[in-house]
């Protein structure tokens, strides 16, 4: 029997809090099957985002450039590079959480301890979801050991927090979880051994986590289009392989 280790990184990062001074927050994932597409996926990016990043650089470039280019942000670049970046992102599976804040109840937006909780529970339903839609799509096999490297912005944990991600991940996946609103158990999804690698990256120093924050603020200026012309859910990125609307 073929019990050879499975491997799955995704990469997340956040655009927009959980407040009620914001519409709507979401996190996005970009996820790879190996490390070999992990690697081809920075090298590729790495060169997009070089090649553009001086157009958005505000040195004299008349003078000698330091080459301290700012990181490209979704609110910063033009509708030309958008399309290229998008047109490469969609080569690879994305995955896509989005929070409509005005529906959350105002005691859990109002309380840090009660939002962060929240929000480890978004990431549990967005990362079970994911790995769920790759077993159903016969990209992963639940029955055979997986290996989770889990890269998450480390600039999200100071607004949120996390509250033992890993632990809460392992639980719900190997052994079922009763959900947030205590009315249903769901099932363990993997059958095997589980690993999970969760570290908090520095998204300046890290192109997954800058690709995943592209990802999260392209969807949520779009969301929030859709939402001020009554257009919802429908228009959301059609190319978005996994998409969970909360609550």
């Amino acid at each position: 029997m073929d019990n050879q280790e499975q491997t799955v990184y995704i990469n997340i990062d956040d655009s927009g809090k959980l407040s009620t001074k914001e519409t709507v927050c979401v996190y996005g994932a970009i996820v790879f099957l190996s490390k070999k597409e992990k690697d081809k996926f920075i090298t590729q990016y790495r060169s997009i985002i070089q090649q553009m990043r001086c157009g958005y650089c505000s040195e004299d470039k008349t003078s000698k450039c330091s080459c301290n280019c700012p990181e490209i942000k979704s609110n910063m670049i033009e509708n030309k590079d958008r399309r290229r970046i998008i047109n490469y992102l969609k080569k690879y599976y994305l995955g896509a959480v989005t929070v409509k804040n005005d529906e959350i109840y105002p005691y859990i937006i109002s309380n840090t301890a009660s939002k962060g909780r929240y929000m480890d529970f978004v990431l549990r339903r967005f990362i079970k979801g994911i790995i769920v839609d790759l077993i159903t799509t016969n990209k992963i096999d639940p029955y055979k050991p997986l290996r989770l490297i889990l890269n998450i912005d480390e600039q999200s944990t100071k607004s949120n927090g996390y509250y033992n991600l890993k632990d809460g991940l392992e639980e719900e996946l190997l052994h079922g979880i009763i959900n947030f609103n205590y009315r249903k158990t769901h099932k363990p999804i993997l059958h095997s051994k589980l690993i999970i690698d969760l570290t908090y990256q520095k998204s300046d120093k890290s192109y997954v986590v800058q690709a995943a924050d592209m990802l999260a603020g392209l969807i949520r200026k779009k969301y929030i289009k859709d939402l001020a012309e009554q257009n919802y859910k429908n228009k959301l990125y059609d190319y978005i392989n996994f998409k969970l609307f909360l609550p």
